[in-house]
């Protein structure tokens, strides 16, 4: 018998509060054979992978068949499909996969989401994800982080717990550009540093705000694989000075994995890359406006530039969704650093992608 459980409503937003109970005898096709869909099928065992990608149709992963979304609802019109599609898309949400699907003639679909309860200690850790007894044991974080922004803010925070509960409806994708909402003011003087620069695409919508008006950019990209395309994008601009490095908590050389977007510091990654700390790479400069989009690393890029930060108050831009608390540790932390600001929150892309937590000194 399979069955979906779920947790009361406590009135405050809460994480996980689906559970799915699978047995011998339920058939389970997992939607989506890329990285996250593999990680639910080792954890759910399912009879089938079912994907978009037609160059994977007639193939397997893991010794698990893949085929085309409309040859497994033929095949199994009664199993139970799960969805474990979770990619950035500013437009297409995990409603809009379910809905292929119920469309298709899947007569039940569930979102990944509800198997977290049960199966989490396989599937997990996965960015944002985590099972509702994390955020009961962080409740007191969570509401004081949420009690700092302001009245947008604190209902795109609800939103983002609310998505980490499993329920996909009713976000809000903003429609601005990110990083410059309208909550920054740029001048013609900025110092920018763009933490995890990545292929220029920052800098370049950076220069298209100010209108190529700015004192100085530092570019931070650790990735190897990219920096050539960063250098092009600033096409030798001696205003924009590229720092071929990681920025953390301390001085330090970590590997490295390259995956496109999601590059990250990993244990098992293919080569190694420097680690800097924001006070030592920013001795002399007085920064004003500052990103973060380092996969998980704000926390301690933050804490390495504390002592700047804290001497020149610039503005800031943190992304808050490649670890699940720090949706609320992330604004506490910045409220520490500079206490008399604004803080709100705004999300560019849908299911809780692109989250960023801004902070403007008054």
């Amino acid at each position: 018998m399979l069955r979906a459980a779920h947790s009361p409503d406590s009135g405050f937003p809460q994480g996980g509060c689906y559970t799915l109970v699978v047995s011998a005898s339920d058939e389970i096709v997992v939607f989506g054979a890329g990285s996250l869909g593999t990680r639910v099928a080792r954890a759910v065992n399912p009879v089938l992978f079912c994907d978009n990608n037609q160059n994977l149709w007639g193939t397997s992963v893991e010794g698990v068949p893949v085929e085309s979304p409309v040859t497994a609802i033929n095949h199994y019109p009664g199993a139970t499909f799960v969805a474990a599609i979770w990619n950035p898309s500013p437009t297409e949400s995990m409603l809009d996969r379910i809905g292929q699907l119920k469309r298709l003639g899947a007569s039940r679909v569930i979102p990944f989401t509800d198997v977290l309860e049960e199966y989490g200690d396989r599937i997990l850790p996965n960015l944002l994800w985590a099972k509702s007894d994390f955020y009961a044991a962080h409740a007191d974080e969570i509401r004081e982080a949420r009690s700092l922004l302001t009245e947008s803010g604190r209902e795109e925070f609800d939103r983002q717990m609310r998505l980490r509960s499993g329920k996909f409806d009713g976000q809000v994708i903003d429609q601005g550009i990110q990083y410059f909402p309208p909550e920054i003011t740029l001048g013609d003087h900025e110092v920018f540093v763009d933490c995890g620069a990545y292929d220029g695409d920052t800098v370049a919508q950076f220069r298209k705000a100010t209108g190529d008006r700015f004192e100085r950019i530092m570019a931070f990209e650790p990735n190897p694989f990219k920096l050539p395309l960063l250098r092009e994008a600033t096409k030798g601009d001696r205003r924009i000075s590229i720092q071929p490095y990681g920025v953390g908590n301390r001085r330090e050389t970590v590997r490295f994995t390259d995956a496109g977007v999601g590059s990250r510091i990993s244990a098992d990654g293919g080569c190694e890359v420097q680690i800097v700390t924001l006070d030592e790479a920013l001795q002399g400069m007085a920064p004003t406006y500052m990103k973060f989009d380092i996969e998980g690393s704000e926390l301690d890029a933050l804490e390495g530039g504390q002592g700047m930060i804290r001497r020149h108050r610039p503005k800031l831009a943190v992304c808050v969704y490649h670890v699940p608390d720090h949706l609320w540790r992330i604004p506490l932390k910045l409220h520490e650093l500079v206490p008399d600001a604004t803080f709100t929150m705004r999300t560019y892309s849908a299911d809780g992608f692109e989250c960023v937590c801004y902070c403007i000194p008054n």
